[in-house]
C-alpha cells in the first residue's frame, strides 16, 4: 500500500498499476494477485486509506466551525491531489453502504463533517453544499481555471466562502 500510495503521489492516478507498484517492491506483478483481486481492488483499497486520512484531518475539526472543515477538506485536496482524484473518481454512491472498502471510511468524512457543520438538523445538507463549493473550488484552482497566489491563500479563499 505504501508503494502505491507513492506511486500515486509521484505520478498521478493513471500510473497506478499492479505492474509499476510490484516493480517498486520488486516483486513479479503477478504475486500483487495474492493480496489484490485486480487493479480496481487496489484502486478501492488506496482510495480507502485517502478517504481514512481525510476523515482524520475533519474528525480534528472543531463542531459548528464550518469555515474550519472547508479549510481542512480544502487543504487535504492540495496537500494529496493524485489521491483526491482517484478517491473521488470511484462510484463512491456504490459504496456508500458498503461495510467494507471506501465505505466505512467515507461514512467517517460524512460523520465528522456533519459534527464540523454543528450537528444541527439541516447539518447533512449544509455539509453536501460546502463539499460541492470545496470540491468545485479546487478543482478550479488545480485547473488553474481560477489562481490565487499560492495553496494557503487559494485555502482561505475558499473557506472565506462558507
Amino acid at each position: 500500500m505504501d508503494a502505491a500510495l507513492a506511486l500515486l503521489a509521484a505520478e498521478g492516478r493513471d500510473a497506478l498499476t499492479l505492474r509499476a507498484v510490484a516493480e517498486r517492491i520488486g516483486v513479479n506483478h503477478r504475486a500483487l494477485y495474492r493480496h489484490f483481486a485486480s487493479l480496481d481492488a487496489l484502486k478501492v483499497e488506496v482510495a480507502a486509506m485517502g478517504f481514512a486520512r481525510l476523515a482524520d484531518a475533519l474528525e480534528k475539526v472543531s463542531p459548528g466551525e464550518p469555515r474550519q472543515l472547508a479549510s481542512s477538506y480544502a487543504r487535504f485536496a492540495l496537500a494529496n491531489g493524485h489521491l483526491y482524484d482517484l478517491m473521488f473518481s470511484m462510484p463512491l454512491r456504490k459504496w456508500y453502504g458498503a461495510a467494507s472498502g471506501i465505505g466505512p471510511a467515507i461514512r467517517r468524512v460524512t460523520a465528522a463533517s456533519i459534527v464540523g457543520m454543528g450537528g444541527t438538523k439541516d447539518a447533512k445538507a449544509h455539509v453536501f453544499r460546502i463539499w460541492g463549493l470545496v470540491h468545485g473550488l479546487v478543482g478550479l484552482y488545480r485547473t488553474e481555471t481560477w489562481r490565487a497566489a499560492n495553496d494557503r491563500k487559494a485555502v482561505e479563499f475558499i473557506a472565506s466562502l462558507v
